[in-house]
């Protein structure tokens, strides 16, 4: 009986109450990434756009093995998103995708997906 008293006890101060919860946090996550800053702008999301641009590039890059620019159908295999999505990214038909083609196809499912 007093374990369980200890118990109860020490989990009401443990701070497991649905109150201190703030409205849409995500329990999931870990607490830096609950809540968004106040100081995000949109240059901060142009900011990260042009990372993950910057490293898909360079993701395209080491998948050209031949180093012409562009990824052949069987270079595409070390690059898994373009071997699966070659023939829409490819819309010319020349059996070759550039880094151009591959970002045109991005922004346009990005407008698509709107």
């Amino acid at each position: 009986m007093k374990i369980m008293l200890l118990f109860f006890f020490l989990l009401g101060t443990a701070g497991f109450t649905d109150a201190q919860v703030p409205l849409g946090a995500d329990a999931q996550l870990p607490p830096a990434l609950r809540n968004r800053p106040a100081d995000a702008s949109p240059a901060a999301g142009a900011a990260l756009r042009a990372q993950a641009l910057a490293k898909l590039e360079a993701q395209f890059r080491a998948a050209d093995l031949d180093g012409n620019r562009t990824l052949s159908r069987e270079e595409a295999k070390g690059f898994g998103f373009v071997s699966r999505h070659f023939d829409a990214i490819d819309t010319r038909g020349r059996g070759a995708v550039s880094f151009e083609e591959l970002r045109a196809y991005l922004e346009g499912a990005q407008a698509r997906r709107r």
